[in-house]
């Protein structure tokens, strides 16, 4: 019995883990300041994968439609009984609040 326990906090430490790194993903793609300083130190390998790393986690968290697939943000949300809605209005604030000239771009995504 213990073992099965501890095999499920291992999964919601995972998903967690998952969730987070895609929401830094997000969030470093919104932020112009890291985009300019990449691109004023011509580090184009690095601005790349943020912007590949972006396109990603927005497509995962805003776009995917296949809630019944297992690792789904849906599906990931709702084992660790977290709203992915909250997550995205969260997203979305914490964008439109810390980066105005991006918060065109997102507001058709909530």
């Amino acid at each position: 019995m213990q073992k099965k326990r501890a095999n499920q906090v291992t999964e919601r430490k995972l998903i967690v883990s998952v969730i987070l790194r895609a929401v830094k993903d997000y969030v470093d793609g919104n932020n112009p300041y890291k985009i300019d300083r990449l691109r004023e130190k011509g580090q184009a390998h690095e601005l790349s994968q943020l912007e590949k790393n972006f396109r990603s986690a927005k497509f995962w968290i805003f776009e995917e439609k296949n809630a019944d697939y297992i690792f789904s943000f849906e599906k990931c949300c709702e084992i660790i009984s977290v709203s992915p809605q909250r997550i995205r209005r969260g997203l979305t604030q914490l964008i439109q609040t810390n980066y105005p000239s991006r918060s065109e771009e997102i507001s058709h995504l909530v």
